[in-house]
């Protein structure tokens, strides 16, 4: 043990590092309710596609539901995904050696997004793996393997990284082991499909759906535009030079992660294996003399940005939630959100934040906490319809979003044919009888 921790304490000690980026500077991104909630839901025997609509594949949920067997709460959640970001940075200190401090800073500018907890990270950090096991030509077997838990952790990335990487293999013997690796955690998820009688709902949420959420969710980012065509263009003119340099293969599979959204979120998983390149191929030793410096400009930047917030936090006294950083106006209005929302029986919610409604009040997580375009299959208004016009006796808090993601038809539905009882702060309560 004392070996161990002698050979890995710098891995072991970046985990509270990571923890306090996770909690203080990445407090505003929604997914990080919704990934939880995920996980949460498995680790109470909810089943993906079937009870809840995930419309990626589940490897990730079910990967963090593994802590919360132990304590099921956010803070956990947010400990596991620490646990992740050390095992990143690991991977890449066994790429990159004495560069890989000043990489994990460089992905992290300019908000630390890159380590926002949901599947696109693990989608990456299996991306490293792979990468890595390239370079020191390790079994095809296990590199087809991890491909595989790839495409199990968002499946429209994996089936391409799959592709790429058998084109540049150049050699049929590499390309079928890679092909049998990739197959055996795919097999085990077929099976998983078939014993719970899912394989259906995720034909039609992850496959199907697939039509609805690249036709309502795409976005661009100018910013965004410019940095991932440059970097196209950089990856065709590496792969022309050097046709059998598998990295740029690798490099070029990244492009769908921005696919149909060409944002900074998606597109800094692009940037990233983009750097990685870079820094292997190019020695930058001036950059390395002001790495550190570098992340202190970046940690002062980050927190001055946020100050004013910073002044305000409170104790949220959630229970499932509790170290979920909020200013004291934000927790006094969840806390009353959840007051009124559990004096109803027979209630659900349509909100963007409808997610940590339902945990903080213990109700199961359903088909309405992500309330998105493309989360509920092919026509996804035709299912939803389908869905209101089952209920009965049924109370309905709605508050609508300014996202374009978020599915208003669905509440314009629901108005029209229900009663309206009351509005409570930003929300209007509807009854169907």
């Amino acid at each position: 043990m004392k070996k161990f921790i002698k050979n890995n304490y710098k891995y072991i000690l970046s985990i509270p590092f990571f923890l306090i980026i996770l909690i203080f500077l990445n407090y505003l991104n929604a997914d990080t309710i919704w990934n939880y909630g995920m996980a949460h839901s498995i680790k109470i025997h909810e089943l993906p596609y079937k009870d809840f609509n995930i419309i990626t594949t589940p490897l990730y949920p079910f990967i963090m539901s593994l802590g919360l067997i132990l304590k099921d709460s956010y803070l956990t959640y947010i400990i596991e995904q620490a646990i992740l970001c050390s095992i990143l940075y690991f991977i890449v200190d066994k790429y990159l050696k004495n560069k890989s401090i000043l990489y994990l800073i460089l992905i992290s500018i300019p908000f630390f997004k890159i380590y926002v907890p949901n599947y696109n990270f693990l989608v990456y950090l299996l991306l490293l793996i792979t990468m890595l096991l390239e370079k020191n030509n390790k079994s095809y077997y296990l590199i087809g393997f991890i491909i595989g838990l790839l495409f199990l952790s968002k499946h429209t990335i994996g089936i391409v990284v799959l592709f790429l990487s058998i084109i540049s293999s150049y050699n049929i013997n590499k390309s079928i082991k890679k092909i049998l690796g990739f197959s055996i955690p795919c097999i085990i998820f077929l099976l998983y499909l078939l014993i719970t009688k899912t394989i259906y709902n995720f034909i039609d949420l992850s496959i199907l759906g697939l039509f609805s959420f690249s036709g309502n969710n795409s976005g661009v980012s100018t910013f965004s535009i410019i940095i991932s065509i440059s970097i196209l263009i950089f990856t065709i003119y590496k792969i022309y030079k050097n046709k059998k340099d598998i990295r740029y293969y690798y490099l070029l599979s990244t492009f769908s992660f921005i696919i149909p959204i060409v944002n900074l979120e998606h597109c800094i998983f692009l940037i990233g294996i983009f750097l990685l390149i870079v820094l292997e191929d190019y020695e930058l030793k001036n950059v390395l003399k002001y790495k550190y410096l570098i992340l202190i400009i970046l940690l002062i930047f980050n927190i001055s940005i946020n100050i004013s917030y910073y002044k305000n936090l409170s104790n949220n006294k959630l229970h499932y939630f509790k170290y979920r950083i909020m200013t004291k106006e934000d927790s006094e209005y969840v806390r009353s959100i959840i007051k009124k929302y559990k004096s109803y029986k027979n209630v659900i919610m349509i909100s963007m934040d409808s997610m940590l409604y339902d945990i903080e009040t213990n109700k199961k997580i359903s088909y309405f906490d992500i309330p998105l375009h493309g989360n509920y299959g092919y026509k996804d208004i035709d299912v939803l319809k389908k869905k209101i016009d089952n209920m009965n006796d049924t109370y309905i808090f709605i508050q609508k979003s300014n996202n374009k993601q978020f599915i208003n038809e669905m509440c314009d539905y629901i108005k029209n044919k229900s009663k309206y009882i009351e509005k409570y702060k930003e929300y209007e309560i509807y009854y169907i009888s």
